[in-house]
């Protein structure tokens, strides 16, 4: 199996997700800043989630007509020019264009890197190699908050941003030598879109992402607000609690992908959803600390054995000539409900009942969802 380019694909996801995971640690500094309400603050992550939904849309449409080299490479550059720009936004308004155009540009990254992945590795290391690379988010949930706090003490927020916008634009040099551009297969373009909806495989994907999605990423967005304004912990040890209980998540996606060539992806869907939102109920009803970091470290390890899961399934229910439009619907679904409109919720729900309110609904919500897995007919262990 190739490492070089595992490793730079691996780089490339790190720095996409970077670019949204960075905004959830200085939230509070934002929301301080321009003087918002917590859903006004949950309110630009919904800004986010719109901008990549709309761009895993588009680009799971058509990625294979632009070409899915050419898709990465835009995606990245695109993370790079918004994030220098961003060093003159001031106003709240402004803010959400940013949000919004982060999102569209790191949207377009996944939809186009799986079938690169699927194309560079055979069959029998999908499980694996997806796991490894989906490791990139696991570090970037664990590392991006340890960094933002150690970072602070020397440059501002937006100067973080710049280096990483810097980053994105120098890293695809590498990713263009080492990729395999996959070959499109010829199909009817305008019926796949519909009769990829109808799948019910497509469907049950969509349902339950939108819950990880909401429980996983949406949640980390708004959770140092929790954790600083309800829990009244400081901006430091927020941030740094969040990165430290993280860290095992990076160890389980790669272990998982292993799981998932072992057991097979509904045994893995069901473990990780069923633990991710009884961990959740138990963040909102943690009555101490100690209770609480230890539901800090379950809620943030658990969603990690979903996703190469998740993407191994997407891989093995379509063909790749449908492989990144399905995983583009199915993403978009989970990024515009989980991503974007959750966080949305929370806030609102914590301006008027509390943040707690919002994760025990979440929770329960989330742990019910794998009775949809038993729709799923398609998948074969």
């Amino acid at each position: 199996m190739k490492l070089l380019p595992l490793a730079i694909f691996w780089g490339l996801l790190f720095l996409s997700y970077s670019a949204r995971t960075t905004f959830a640690p200085i939230l509070p500094l934002i929301e301080d800043s321009l003087h918002l309400s917590h859903g006004q603050a949950g309110g630009l992550f919904t800004s986010l989630a719109m901008g990549n939904s709309l761009s895993l849309l588009i680009a799971g449409r058509f990625a294979s007509v632009w070409g899915y080299k050419r898709t990465v490479v835009a995606s990245m550059v695109g993370i790079s020019i918004v994030l220098f720009s961003l060093q003159w936004v001031e106003r709240y308004a402004a803010f959400h264009v940013v949000f919004f155009l982060v999102g569209f540009s790191a949207g377009g990254y996944y939809p186009a890197i799986m079938p690169i992945l699927t194309e560079t590795y055979g069959s029998n290391h999908w499980g694996k190699v997806l796991g490894l690379h989906d490791s990139a988010a696991s570090f970037s949930v664990f590392a991006v908050p340890l960094l933002v706090t150690l970072g602070l003490h020397f440059i501002t927020w937006k100067g973080l941003l710049l280096v990483l916008g810097i980053a994105a634009f120098l890293m695809p040099v590498g990713f263009w030598k080492v990729a395999i551009e996959p070959k499109p297969a010829r199909s009817l373009q305008k019926s796949r879109t519909l009769s990829l909806l109808k799948k019910r495989s497509v469907c049950v994907m969509a349902f339950i992402w939108m819950f990880m999605s909401a429980s996983g990423f949406g949640l980390f967005s708004i959770l140092p607000l929790y954790l600083i304004k309800e829990r009244g912990l400081g901006f430091d040890y927020a941030n740094t609690l969040i990165g430290i209980c993280g860290a095992g998540g990076v160890f389980v996606t790669i272990l998982s992908g292993f799981l998932v060539d072992r057991y097979g992806y509904r045994k893995m869907l069901v473990l990780s959803l069923l633990a991710t939102g009884l961990s959740t109920v138990a963040l909102a009803l943690a009555p101490n600390l100690q209770y609480l970091v230890v539901a800090l470290v379950v809620q943030a390890t658990s969603p990690n054995v979903f996703f190469p899961a998740g993407l191994a399934a997407i891989t093995r229910l379509n063909a790749l000539s449908d492989r990144a439009m399905a995983a583009g619907l199915i993403f978009f679904f989970g990024a515009t409900f989980g991503c974007g409109v959750s966080p949305l919720i929370l806030g609102y729900t914590a301006d008027h009942l509390s943040f707690r309110a919002g994760l025990l609904g979440l929770g329960v919500l989330t742990s019910a969802s794998p009775l949809a897995l038993r729709l799923l007919k398609e998948i074969h262990n």
